[in-house]
């Protein structure tokens, strides 16, 4: 397991025993002392722990990644083999001209983990190659406020 990987793994699974490697000690306590509620970056990252003990009970996600000829129905398709939804909206990235970012709403919070579980190693193929999908919590949480949004 390379670093990169250990500092995923910590993310997104905070009780996980990290190896006796000083160099990674370290880095493992500092990141388990940071306060996640206050920091921006992390606020929007999906702990599957948290979901499970019933403390984060967020329900609209959004998936970045999703090469532009990919569907909607296939999108649907893909997210409905793990958790009922009712709302998809599909948006440009901003920060590319290939791909889309699809935003959902799930009825239940608990349907999260294995939306997450599954998706996050999800593939497309994408110029040539793989691209991986990235999961997080959307900024507008809820059907009502995501319907808000993408009916402007």
């Amino acid at each position: 397991m390379n670093r990169k990987e250990k500092i995923l793994i910590q993310l997104y699974f905070p009780n996980f025993k990290s190896p006796a490697s000083s160099r990674f000690e370290s880095l493992f306590i500092n990141i388990n002392k940071t306060n996640i509620k206050q920091n921006k970056i992390t606020s929007y990252l999906i702990f599957p722990e948290r979901i499970i003990r019933g403390e984060d009970k967020r329900t609209s996600l959004l998936i970045k990644n999703i090469p532009k000829n990919i569907k909607k129905k296939e999108i649907r398709n893909l997210i409905q083999q793990y958790a009922n939804i009712n709302f998809l909206g599909i948006t440009k990235d901003k920060n590319s001209k290939s791909l889309i970012v699809a935003y959902l709403n799930v009825i239940n919070y608990k349907t999260v983990v294995p939306i997450f579980m599954n998706l996050r190693k999800n593939t497309f193929n994408y110029h040539n190659g793989k691209i991986l999908t990235e999961l997080y919590y959307s900024k507008f949480q809820g059907k009502e406020e995501l319907k808000k949004v993408f009916h402007k």
